[in-house]
């Protein structure tokens, strides 16, 4: 039922691609560079590895998936077959470090902890509610209330109602 994991996932297995923003993108699912371009027009993409000063800029082919654990750049097609300067060099390496920087902060944030999946059927209208300070009559007075957010929404246990179906007799002929 869709494609989510439950399960925390190891960051290190994950594909890392650094735009020319310097914002960081991480894949947990294979993805091909195709999918990266036809995303980002007037990019192509580029293996972390394979940069090197005074050499040439070569692009990955569009059937080819990016492989986990590596780092790429989406850079301008401009730069797609040109010789790399020392000053491109280390403004790509200053984009991967403020990428790595932003995920180990975000990672500090969360105090160390595992996030959670958790489902959420509040948003579901199953019971009486309060929207916006109107009160719908609640028909049993002994089930608690449940504050969403900044108060706007309550809902109240869904209890089922059992009723006995009466059916007409049908005859056999």
């Amino acid at each position: 039922m869709g494609n989510i994991s439950c399960m925390p996932h190891d960051t290190a297995e994950m594909t890392k691609v650094v735009t020319c923003s310097g914002k960081a993108h991480e894949f947990l699912l294979p993805v091909r560079a195709e999918e990266l371009v036809r995303e980002n027009p007037g990019q192509f993409v580029c293996d972390s590895s394979n940069l090197q000063v005074g050499c040439r800029v070569p692009g990955l082919a569009s059937h080819q998936e990016l492989q986990r654990r590596r780092l790429y750049f989406l850079l301008p097609l401009d730069l797609l077959f040109s010789v790399l300067t020392e000053e491109e060099m280390v403004c790509l390496r200053r984009r991967a470090s403020r990428a790595r920087r932003q995920r180990t902060l975000k990672r500090k944030k969360n105090d160390g902890r595992k996030k959670r999946i958790f489902q959420v059927l509040g948003y579901f209208c199953l019971s009486p509610l309060v929207v916006k300070g109107v009160e719908v009559e609640q028909e049993k007075k002994d089930s608690k209330a449940v504050v969403f957010g900044d108060g706007k929404w309550r809902q109240w246990s869904w209890k089922p109602a059992l009723d006995t179906i009466e059916e007409e007799g049908t005859e056999l002929r």
